[in-house]
């Protein structure tokens, strides 16, 4: 499949993925608000804080929707400017907004691990999560998503020597000149009069305050991640009288944490290092098939779902939402069971449920 084909389907998916992003994180807002177990704790608002901005993300998806590519020693981020609705400089903007939504994304995701294990661990909890300072699993995305943002507007704009270096791969790839494109671009290796190469001080910059923000996020899930699996299954050998639901309803926790792990390491930390590392190493990674659009695209559309499918609550509500709207009547009443504190603890069966339903 031709590269030009491929952003035909890039296009298609960054669509379908920002319609199903807006419905699946709308469902997943109106599950919190209406059918969080009352015991859920202050966790639902940082689950609803992150369902709005994936919310908004998807509407920047579809608004902007831009390709990345690279190149030798470059990446670029770019809209095709023959279709679109906007002038050159809004283009640009937004462009800039989608990369800082990138940046935003990272650091939540990395917040909902901390304040997991803030929900089993009490010391941590009063020591770092306590009272105001659980402001900062809210401020902290925010300053990351701007300041990646800022970065990709101030480091990496269009310049003369980026766009004379990308023309010729813009157009054999892409079919597109870079003066139809509005992007940002980091050149980590370009070349002097003499033709020797020599590192660009403004993308070496940029790209090691990116690394910060992104290594910060995925150490803080594999660290967080770890520790909550340990904290269970130390609990466990020490609790003999333990139902059998209770058995079923850790290991839901323990496949939870994979998936919620897994979905963003193959589609937004695996793509973006690929972005970055092989030009940095000024080798070429010959992307026929430029798939990172799709897969950044796919991710807000998906990442709701875990959280729908495992917490019963909501489940129950889907259900129950499905049923008026095809207006068809429950054949039965639902017994409903003991809910606990996603900060505390159920009195019947004991500490470990707080953690197990969060």
């Amino acid at each position: 499949m031709p590269t030009v084909q491929w952003m035909k389907l890039e296009e298609i998916s960054q669509i379908s993925g920002g319609v199903v992003s807006i419905f699946t994180n709308a469902l997943l807002m109106y599950l919190i608000v209406a059918k969080s177990p009352p015991k859920l704790g202050t966790y639902k608002w940082l689950m609803l804080y992150t369902s709005a901005f994936e919310f908004f993300y998807a509407f920047v998806n579809l608004f902007a929707a831009p390709s990345v590519h690279t190149y030798g020693s470059a990446f670029i981020v770019f809209q095709d400017m023959r279709n679109f609705y906007f002038g050159h400089n809004t283009a640009q903007v937004l462009v800039c907004l989608y990369c800082s939504c990138f940046g935003f994304s990272m650091a939540i995701f990395g917040g909902h691990f901390i304040y997991r294990y803030g929900a089993v661990d009490i010391d941590f909890r009063q020591k770092y999560l306590s009272g105001a300072k659980q402001a900062l699993l809210y401020i902290c995305p925010f300053f990351y998503g701007i300041l990646w943002g800022v970065i990709c507007w101030m480091y990496y704009g269009e310049t003369l020597e980026r766009s004379d270096y990308l023309k010729d791969t813009m157009l054999q790839n892409y079919r597109l000149n870079i003066s139809d494109c509005a992007y940002i671009s980091a050149h980590f290796w370009p070349y002097d009069q003499n033709g020797n190469v020599f590192p660009d001080q403004d993308s070496w910059l940029g790209i090691g305050v990116m690394w910060v923000i992104l290594g910060s996020s995925m150490i803080s899930v594999i660290y967080f991640a770890i520790r909550c699996y340990r904290w269970l299954t130390q609990k466990l050998k020490h609790i003999e009288s333990i139902s059998e639901s209770m058995k079923s309803l850790q290991k839901q926790l323990f496949n939870a944490l994979i998936v919620q792990s897994a979905i963003p390491l193959f589609l937004m930390y695996m793509p973006a290092g690929m972005v970055f590392v092989f030009p940095m190493l000024n080798t070429e990674l010959n992307l026929k098939y430029p798939f990172i659009g799709i897969t950044i695209a796919v991710y807000p559309a998906i990442d709701p779902l875990p959280t729908i499918l495992i917490i019963k609550s909501y489940r129950r509500g889907c259900s129950e939402l499905f049923r008026k709207l095809t207006c068809r009547r429950r054949k039965q009443v639902d017994v409903s069971g003991h809910q606990s504190n996603a900060f505390g603890t159920n009195p019947k069966t004991g500490d470990l449920s707080g953690a197990l339903t969060n």
